[in-house]
């Protein structure tokens, strides 16, 4: 059908360039027995421009062609007149150029419009074109992917209000709001409804076209929510496994450490009494192991977002108890996109310092900015890591020779690609530096 509507397009546009070339050619003709030669070629311009336009790769030899006709029908006319034989001869030339102009403007429209049509039908968003009308924005113009997501076909769609297949009939209006003249909407979330009842979670960008049109791409993030549910949910499962598993863990530990303690005050033989102890030891480290997790128990369960970095240590620091150490940080004005767990990082770090730092009476916490991205400096006046351990300290081992805490730091960091090395000197001080990549810190 597409093929055969262009075939019976390019018919009628043929009979109507011949027309006018009959009609122009016609009326030239007459003009010259009666003397008007000064009006009429105006005709010319007409089938001229026409063929430039709907045929552009011929329009340069077709104007050049109408030219030697027109000259070749008003010279012999001239009889020595030399004024009518240069001014033929300049509307000829005229003529070639309008033509070659129109041929040329009319192959860059067929490109740009190619292009477009290119990247609107093979786009794998749906695309659409939605026009304001009084009655509702209706929908102009949709591509495949477009009409697929909504469970229908580009024809069937044609005229019909976006606002029909929109799960929430707000949404669109909040959308409007968004989208002003100068303005485009990026990562817009909503609920499609296609005609059959089945619901289409898609991310909306759009933006408002010079004449008052709204273009629309949908991208279907139906599976992605899915999957997103569905790991939530798994999570939430295994973090109350984890919450259960450890309830269990700690009342055996806190029956373990009471019989112990019922066997160091019953048994005097030293021997026994180093073995109990020894027991002990090893149940502490077990049930501190447990109370850190719970600490830990949600993490990652929530999604990142951006926090204030001097607004998160105010309140880490006004919760603890640092007898004789100062916290001073100077990050004011500074975001992060983190963990929702971030002030576990500065607990951590703060608390390391202050417990194994042995003459930390200062920490202080600032920034940098760097090509690569921006880098915050916790750093204190105490002892300072020794080479060998500034690795060692994010590690997690069995016997308890890593730090559990910073190991979660690093953990909690990674989330939102940071990442965080030691690069203090021992016996100056620790240093420990945050890396933030660039899409993930930003000044207000």
């Amino acid at each position: 059908m597409p093929g055969k509507r262009r075939s019976v397009g390019g018919n009628t546009r043929l009979l109507l360039v011949a027309a006018s070339v009959i009609v122009a050619f016609a009326a030239n003709a007459a003009g010259l027995f009666f003397g008007i030669t000064s009006v009429l070629p105006h005709l010319f311009y007409l089938p001229i421009v026409l063929v430039a336009y709907w045929f552009p790769r011929r329009g340069t030899a077709s104007s050049l062609a109408l030219s030697l006709g027109y000259l070749a029908m008003t010279l012999p006319f001239a009889r020595g007149d030399a004024g009518l034989a240069v001014a033929a001869l300049a509307r000829a030339v005229v003529f070639v150029a309008i033509g070659a102009v129109v041929s040329l403007l009319s192959l860059r429209l067929r490109e740009q419009e190619q292009r477009y049509r290119g990247v609107f039908d093979n786009s794998e968003a749906g695309t659409f074109i939605v026009a304001p009308e009084n009655a509702g924005p209706r929908i102009e113009e949709v591509n495949y992917v477009g009409a697929a997501l909504l469970g229908s076909t580009a024809k069937d769609l044609i005229g019909e209000p976006i606002t029909r297949f929109l799960d929430d009939p707000g949404a669109w209006r909040d959308f409007q709001v968004k989208v002003r003249p100068d303005k485009a909407v990026y990562g817009y979330e909503t609920a499609l409804r296609r005609p059959d009842g089945v619901a289409v979670q898609v991310i909306v960008s759009g933006g408002r076209l010079p004449d008052g049109r709204i273009i629309l791409t949908l991208v279907d993030i139906t599976a992605r929510k899915s999957a997103e549910d569905a790991l939530r949910q798994a999570n939430t499962k295994l973090n109350m496994m984890g919450r259960l598993t450890r309830n269990d863990l700690m009342s055996a530990v806190s029956g373990l450490l009471r019989r112990i303690s019922e066997g160091m005050g019953e048994f005097d033989d030293p021997a026994v009494r180093r073995y109990l102890e020894s027991l002990e030891e090893d149940a502490r480290f077990v049930q501190r192991r447990a109370e850190i997790t719970r600490d830990y128990q949600d993490l990652g369960l929530r999604p990142p977002g951006w926090q204030p970095l001097q607004e998160v240590i105010r309140e880490v620091t006004s919760c603890l108890l640092l007898p004789g150490v100062s916290v001073r940080s100077w990050v004011e004005r500074l975001e992060v996109f983190a963990d929702p767990m971030l002030d576990r990082v500065y607990v951590n770090l703060i608390e390391n310092s202050a417990r194994h730092g042995e003459t930390v009476s200062e920490v202080v916490i600032t920034y940098q900015l760097r090509d690569d991205g921006l880098v915050i400096y916790v750093e204190d006046d105490g002892v300072g890591v020794p080479e060998a351990e500034k690795e060692k300290i994010f590690e997690y081992r069995v016997d308890g020779g890593g730090g559990l805490g910073l190991f979660l730091v690093r953990e909690i960091l990674s989330i939102t690609g940071m990442t965080i090395q030691e690069t203090g000197r021992p016996g100056e001080g620790a240093r420990f530096e945050i890396h933030v990549p660039p899409d993930g810190y930003r000044l207000i």
